[in-house]
């Protein structure tokens, strides 16, 4: 059985799953382990996580970690942006490029996923820099994983004709305790609460799904429009960080249209909120929805399980490793890979 060397870039909570899967899989090795936080700098990468031993310290020195032999760089690298709450690629890019220099494939969690058509000069850049390396860079895990596209496009491969595919998808973060939290504005006033930024920041990435499922549909979109609901506390709620007191911001539902000729093609209508066990709307639930011939209705139950929400974000990632490691040079998408089916 071939073993696979790994580096993780970014130990926080998709790193922490990987971490424990790498150490469960005979056909993974984790070689290195990169990240800034100094509490984690100089420990051992499974302990950090309540793990066993892994063997490997934890590095905040990027280049010396990077010349290790490995196979693929698993960069769970933090997403910025910028005061008007677009997603800031360069530090992601310049991060990408120095492990694909370093003649690394890499897989990516961090949300620059089908910039062919949305972001051409980015995608040029990792994908000259993956070829001159020959090496691979693949963006995969959003939404969580591969229900983002890889899902309802392989769904559409069972029916005759799509017409229309709608999916519905959210999160509760009432056991969040992640720094990004903040952005949703949980407990404050909805009547003063500067949503822009956010509405932008998720809008834009979540919208990188519907084009690049559009275009494996044949939909030639020509508009795209996205919206944003805030919803106020009927009650105070707990969160583990606060408590969220009536009448202040409890949810949040992005709804992302994608239109081709005025009709409505792909659409992703994504909810954040807390407590949906205590208040039920707005209903967060993991469906997709096919229209053509014929109808297709699937739902997928556990997609963000409580206290392991990032499973499904991570597994895509390390099962994509050997297709990654197999694939042609330069940037290659989850669909574009041979199938993904799980490590041993």
């Amino acid at each position: 059985m071939k073993q696979y060397k790994v580096i993780i870039w970014g130990l926080g909570s998709v790193a922490r799953v990987a971490v424990r899967m790498i150490l469960e899989k005979q056909s993974l090795c984790l070689v290195g382990a990169i990240d800034v936080d100094p509490k984690k700098i100089g420990k051992d990468a499974g302990e950090i996580f309540g793990f066993s031993k892994t063997g490997v310290i934890v590095s905040d020195k990027v280049d010396e970690v990077l010349a290790k032999e490995a196979d693929v760089v698993l960069a769970y690298l933090p997403t910025g942006i910028d005061a008007q709450g677009n997603i800031d690629a360069k530090p992601a890019v310049d991060s990408f490029c120095k492990a694909l220099n370093a003649k690394k494939n890499v897989i990516t969690t961090v949300p620059i996923n089908y910039y062919k058509e949305l972001h051409p000069e980015i995608f040029a850049t990792l994908d000259n820099c993956a070829r001159k390396n020959g090496v691979t860079y693949t963006p995969y895990g959003l939404l969580p994983g591969a229900f983002g596209s890889y899902i309802p496009v392989i769904l559409s491969g069972i029916v005759e004709r799509v017409d229309k595919l709608v999916m519905n998808s959210g999160e509760d973060d009432q056991h969040n305790t992640s720094g990004w939290l903040s952005y949703f504005g949980y407990g404050k006033d909805p009547d003063t609460f500067n949503s822009d930024i956010l509405a932008n920041y998720i809008l834009n990435y979540y919208k990188v799904g519907v084009y690049e499922i559009a275009e494996r549909l044949g939909f030639d979109l020509d508009d795209f429009k996205g919206t944003h609901e805030v919803f106020a506390a009927p009650q105070d709620l707990p969160m583990d960080v606060t408590t969220v007191k009536k009448g202040t911001i409890y949810a949040h539902r992005f709804n992302m249209v994608g239109y081709a000729k005025g009709e409505e093609k792909v659409s992703l209508h994504y909810v954040h909120r807390i407590c949906h066990t205590i208040v039920a709307d707005p209903v967060i639930n993991s469906t997709i929805h096919l229209e053509g011939l014929t109808n297709l209705d699937v739902e997928l139950k556990g997609m963000i399980p409580q206290g392991e929400g990032y499973v499904t974000s991570t597994a895509p990632t390390i099962s994509a490793i050997p297709s990654v490691v197999e694939a042609a040079p330069g940037w290659q998408q989850a669909l574009d890979l041979r199938t993904i089916v799980p490590v041993k």
